[in-house]
This record gives C-alpha cells, structure tokens and sequence, in this order.
C-alpha cells in the first residue's frame, strides 16, 4: 500500500470516526427532545387539569352536601327504626305482653308515624345513591384524564364514550356554548385514552375560545364522530373567528398564539397533531375567517 493510499484509507477511518461521533449526538439529540416533549406534554396537561379541577370541586360538592344531608336525615328514621326492633325483640322474648308491645307501637306511631318513614326512606336511599353517582362520575373522569401516558397502554374505545365524559367533564366550561352532537355508530377501536382525552378537550376549548368575543352570534360547536374511508373522524366545528392564511401555516407550530401573553401556553394545536402521529392517523383543519373553523382527526380503523 503506498502513501496515498495509506492517507486515504486513513481519511476514511477518521471520518467514519466522526460519523459515529456525529450519529451519537443526533440520537442524544433527539432522545433529549423526546424528554422535553414528553415533559411539554405533561406539563400542558397538568395545566388544563388545574383548570378543570376548579370547575369539578363546584360540580363535585353540590350533590356530595345534598348526600350528606340525606344521610343527617337517616339518623333521625335509624332512631325510630332501632325503638321498633327494640320493642319487637322485647315481645319476642317475653319481656312485654302483647297488649303493652300494642300500646308502645301505638305510642311510638303517634310520635312519629311509621308510614312517613316508610314513603321517606326510600326514596332518600335512592336519591343518596344517585348524588354519590355524580360525584364518583365526576372523579373518575379527572382521573382518566390526569393518567400519563405512560401508565395508559392502548385499549380498546369507543369514541362517542370518549366525547361523552368529556362533554361532562367540560360541562362548565363550555355553559355558554350550543354543543350540538352527532354520533353514527362506529367501531371501537384501539386508542391512548389519556392522550384521546386530551384531543377533546384541546379542541373544544380552542372551539370555545374562537367565539369567546362574539357576542352576536353567539358560540355554537358541533362534536361530530363517523366512519369514513376505513377511518373513525373525530370533527369538531365551531363559528367562531376562524384563521388567516398565515395563522393556518404557524397553527401546528410549538408555543404559537393568537391570544394575549399568558392566557394560553400555545401548545394546543400542536399536541392535537401530535396525538395524532402517535395514532399514525391525520389532522385537516378547514377554516374561514369570521366564519368559522373545522377541524377533523382521522384515527385509522386498524393501525
């Protein structure tokens, strides 16, 4: 081998050297990137969870008070319940005659008439039960949504559910808007709740705030979910502001806003299509300004 050879043989040595080199730090790179996504990602949801929080504890304690007075209410019938079966075990044991189990009964009716009792008690249980409904509802709907994704393996769904408990879960938020739904009968299939959760909730909060300063005609979203082309397509529509052109082309971009500094992180739309790639499904947007925005997530049937 003559020196030249040696030189170049040498050259390539060192510059696959640094093509490792280079490689490493791009994969370093990129794992850092993901971290900070990751971290971007959760963060924004936390956030939105604070917000929804607030809403939750009104939502949570107006029927947690109406069951605890209910229950307040069942230590007065427990009281006259437990005087019965006193009376009763005494006549069964021999402790009282018939004619005197009689005549406490009668007593004990006067005071407090059995037959108010019996009509009352029921339908309270019933009622009691149902508050308690509510509440666990509700609690449970910020526990799926809070749940990272890495904890939330992929699992079978059906999307008109998903709307559903968010629908409820966003309840205060969206009091001034007209949501109109129209669900067909899909197929479930297999989703990130906790990410599909946040889809839903950054969209119908972007909807919402697109028409926040309209008051003329006023907020309407339409939460629409079908079967197209082998794909299941979440559409939400509002008539609100809509977006130019050049708001169109920066939408998916990380932190960009129209609103005003601290009012919101920016990341919305970009989580929306991030969601998406997780879900190797599409996102279009269609919108006109002072008409109105749609925008369509399309998750594949099979991924």
């Amino acid at each position: 081998m003559n020196e030249v050879e040696s030189n170049l043989e040498s050259a390539l040595i060192d510059e696959q050297a640094k093509r490792k080199q280079l490689e490493k730090q791009i994969n370093e790179k990129e794992a850092e990137l993901a971290r900070y996504k990751k971290m971007l990602v959760q963060s924004t949801k936390m956030a939105t969870l604070g917000t929804l929080s607030v809403d939750a504890a009104s939502e949570i304690n107006t029927p947690l008070l109406k069951a605890i007075g209910t229950v307040d209410s069942f230590n007065y019938s427990s009281q006259i319940i437990t005087s019965v079966l006193n009376i009763s075990e005494q006549y069964l044991s021999g402790e009282l005659k018939e004619s005197q189990f009689k005549h406490e009964l009668d007593l004990l009716n006067l005071q407090h008439p059995f037959a108010w009792i019996s009509n009352d008690l029921s339908p309270r249980i019933k009622e009691s039960a149902s508050t308690l409904k509510q509440v666990n509802y509700c609690v449970q709907n910020l526990l799926n949504f809070m749940d990272s994704n890495e904890h939330h393996a992929m699992q079978l769904v059906n999307m008109a559910d998903v709307a559903n408990n968010i629908l409820r879960l966003l309840e205060s938020q969206l009091k001034l808007c007209a949501v109109n739904t129209h669900f067909e009968n899909t197929p479930s299939i297999y989703c990130n709740l906790a990410s599909t959760n946040q889809l839903f909730v950054n969209l119908l909060l972007n909807a919402r705030d697109a028409c926040e300063h309209n008051d003329t005609k006023g907020c309407i979203v339409d939460v629409s979910i079908f079967e197209k082309d082998n794909y299941i397509c979440v559409e939400i529509k509002d008539n609100g502001c809509g977006m130019s052109n050049q708001v169109q082309e920066q939408m998916f971009d990380p932190f960009f806003t129209t609103k005003e500094v601290g009012k919101n992180t920016g990341m919305g739309l970009t989580l929306v299509q991030s969601i998406m790639q997780e879900h190797a499904g599409k996102v279009h947007v269609n919108s006109i300004l002072e008409t109105g925005t749609s925008i369509s997530c399309l998750f594949p049937l099979k991924a």
